[in-house]
């Protein structure tokens, strides 16, 4: 099970645990979190070398960019909530490469 993060920095903290080196591979990628709702704020991760390096603030041209409320991200990472049927009832909006996005289950997690 999921920790569930209460804060982005707590996020930051706890996403790059989740992560597998060997799915991971060498994908070269950054992708960027803008949070709204109860907790605020920009984040992001760079995927490389199969490993991710979590920094708070906006980074130089992201491949994916996610806009999300905090809590529905957050549901979504715990298994709350199905991440394409977030997606789909328009709960967050992405930008950029949107392969990215559907291999996040293949990086992160069980």
């Amino acid at each position: 099970m999921t920790p569930r993060p209460d804060s982005i920095e707590t996020f930051i903290l706890i996403m790059p645990m989740g992560i597998k080196p060997e799915a991971a591979g060498d994908t070269e990628a950054t992708m960027q979190f803008h949070f709204s709702g109860k907790a605020q704020g920009s984040c992001y991760f760079r995927i490389e070398n199969g490993g991710i390096k979590a920094e708070m603030g906006e980074a130089d041209n992201p491949h994916l960019t996610i806009e999300t409320p905090f809590e529905v991200w957050m549901d979504i990472m715990t298994g709350k909530a199905d991440g394409q049927q977030m997606f789909m009832e328009g709960k967050y909006k992405v930008t950029g490469d949107l392969s990215l996005l559907l291999q996040m289950g293949k990086l992160f997690g069980k």
